[in-house]
């Protein structure tokens, strides 16, 4: 007998509800490296996947390009199902082939910084390339910047603190973002590099810089699982805002709290005129004299108050 339950659809390829996550498998060509990238379905686009790997992996989306079965480039609007990406398909990563980034690149993630001064990863390098010479004064410092900037980012995804240390010294921007609005701290904070974290933090890394899905580095500290980082962001960012506070050293009478205003051995637990008395000195009463809004506040309400509790002590002052 026929079941009467909900029907799937069901992707003709893998067999898999168009619903249903799996995991898939990503290899950079460059360094050899293998990510296993999880929460992915028949309906997820390539540019979201490169959204994942850009944390995952620590290459900027705009320097991904993604192959599946042969070597060309799937565009970023196509979906899995579109392409026949099945759970655990192995997916190819590589970076685009201009500028000599692939070598850029692979020194970075590699941590061999003798081979990263030599194509240009510092702010302050003489490397060129074909497309640099066509460039102005201002236009190459910007193009080694952002040369510099990829570099400390992968630096920071594979916790090469060395190689951190070296670009931070050499004027590479500690600030410097990708596409979606990562930062080193971003990335070095998703795979737990705790001494990435505080080398960076140490050399004016913003700990409220969010990424253009609004998530700072803590944030993602915390989405991905990392206490001991997660503790140390938020230890810094609290002894940024302390630092930044004022001690006053003496209060205004509006600034008191109810203790404050009495000697500490009046027992604020009287009940009566006593306790009348008590409020009337604190309570800040709404009414004012005239409807203008310079007009000065009444003091009648407490006047009279003070002048019940007399009467009712019989006088006695």
């Amino acid at each position: 007998m026929a079941s009467q339950g909900k029907v799937r659809s069901v992707h003709p390829a893998t067999g898999t509800a168009r619903g249903e996550l799996f995991t898939v498998r990503v290899r950079l060509q460059e360094t050899g490296e293998q990510f296993s990238v999880s929460g992915c379905s028949s309906r997820m686009r390539v540019g979201e996947l490169k959204e994942k790997l850009e944390l995952l992996a620590g290459i900027p989306t705009h320097l991904q390009t993604l192959a599946y079965l042969d070597d060309g480039d799937m565009p970023n609007t196509s979906t899995f199902e579109f392409n026949g990406i099945i759970p655990g398909g192995k997916l190819s990563l590589s970076v685009w082939p201009y500028d000599d980034l692939t070598d850029l690149v692979k020194f970075a993630a590699t941590g061999d910084l003798a081979k990263l001064k030599s194509v240009g990863g510092t702010p302050d390098s003489s490397f060129s390339t074909e497309n640099s010479f066509r460039l102005n004064t201002k236009g190459k410092k910007e193009w080694l910047a952002a040369r510099s900037g990829v570099a400390l980012y992968i630096a920071a995804h594979r916790g090469h603190l060395h190689v951190i240390r070296y670009l931070l010294r050499n004027g590479c921007d500690v600030q410097f973002k990708t596409h979606l609005g990562n930062t080193p701290l971003h990335v070095a904070a998703a795979m737990d590099n705790y001494n990435c974290v505080d080398e960076l933090l140490a050399n004016g890394a913003q700990t409220q810089a969010a990424n253009k899905k609004g998530y700072t580095a803590l944030d993602v500290a915390g989405m991905w699982g990392h206490k001991k980082v997660q503790r140390r962001l938020f230890l810094y960012q609290w002894e940024e805002r302390t630092a930044n506070v004022s001690v006053k050293t003496h209060l205004d009478p509006s600034e008191l709290f109810a203790h404050q205003k009495y000697d500490s051995k009046l027992k604020t637990w009287w009940k009566g005129s006593h306790a009348k008395h008590y409020m009337a000195n604190l309570i800040q009463y709404p009414e004012f004299k005239g409807s203008h809004l310079s007009a000065p506040p009444k003091k009648t309400q407490v006047r009279k108050i003070q002048k019940k509790t007399k009467d009712e002590n019989g006088g006695a002052q």
